[in-house]
């Protein structure tokens, strides 16, 4: 029976072990350039800074197949892992749509894939929501004002 439970626990350490290695982490620092290259490439924003008028933005590109594509946010001295994830699948083409917060968006899209490579890509995208097109868009015209 005690042999029984050892080996069961052991089963269960492994296995939540294995499922666990692979994880992305949950913090990244800035200085942190990755160990490889060419797991992805970033189409959406064309270069590394980007500006829209729109609170969602899509991040998108291919990499190779089995590749694991996160979001990371700047906070403070470091990058917080988001909730925006993306696995790539056989088309090898990923396409993840996030929300900006702030004016200034400043994330990192890491790629891992299964052996434990991963890649870094440092991205700047600006919310210009605030500025003219919300400014025109909200403008009213009332027609009892206008002298005849």
């Amino acid at each position: 029976m005690k042999l029984t439970r050892v080996l069961l626990l052991s089963v269960l350490f492994i296995t939540l072990f294995a499922v666990t290695a692979g994880a992305m982490p949950d913090v990244v620092w800035p200085g942190d350039g990755g160990n490889t290259s060419g797991l992805i490439v970033i189409t959406k924003p064309p270069k590394d800074r980007s500006a829209t008028f729109d609170r969602s933005y899509v991040i998108s590109g291919y990499g190779k197949e089995g590749t694991v594509v996160a979001i990371y946010k700047l906070s403070g001295d470091v990058y917080v892992k988001t909730n925006y994830e993306w696995q790539i699948g056989a088309s090898t083409y990923f396409a993840i749509p996030i929300e900006l917060d702030s004016k200034k968006n400043i994330l990192l899209c890491r790629a891992e894939d299964s052996s434990g490579q991963y890649q870094h890509a440092k991205l700047e995208i600006t919310y210009l929501g605030s500025s003219l097109s919300d400014v025109v868009r909200n403008i009213t015209v009332d027609a009892t004002s206008i002298p005849y």
